[in-house]
């Protein structure tokens, strides 16, 4: 077991890290560039991991239509049509930060999903990625 004094030291922290062949390198307190260029990688992948949870990728390019919308028009769109691919990413990202999903059929029976104030309507005839010009109810 590592006290907690040198578990804080550059030494402790990083020989605590060694891999079993290399203990001889860190037992002096030294750590060579390599293996620092090492920890250093892993530290960033840990750190890009934690911040892809918490962003919203997946719907920025829907959110960028409707700012557009808004500005244009002076109020959200009703609808966006968007391919499945689009669809299954804001159907995700609503799982994934525990949004309450609000699924219906429009008057085609077509899917919809509220994203906000937009319902974006299941479009299967489009290529991928697709996003439409957002539009109001007609």
């Amino acid at each position: 077991m590592i006290d907690r004094r040198q578990l804080l030291t550059v030494g402790g922290l990083f020989g605590a890290l060694a891999p079993a062949g290399d203990s001889a390198a860190y037992g002096t307190g030294q750590m060579s560039e390599r293996a620092a260029a090492d920890v250093v990688a892993a530290l960033r992948g840990i750190s890009n991991a934690v911040a892809a949870q918490h962003s919203f990728d997946a719907i920025v390019p829907i959110r960028n239509k409707q700012v557009d919308h808004l500005k244009a028009n002076g109020k959200f769109p009703d609808f966006i049509d968007v391919s499945v691919d689009v669809w299954m990413s804001a159907y995700d990202w609503h799982v994934r930060f525990l949004q309450g999903l609000v699924m219906g059929r429009d008057a085609a029976g077509r899917y919809t999903l509220i994203l906000g104030f937009t319902a974006l309507v299941l479009r299967t005839d489009v290529a991928p990625n697709f996003i439409s010009t957002p539009y109001d109810n007609r």
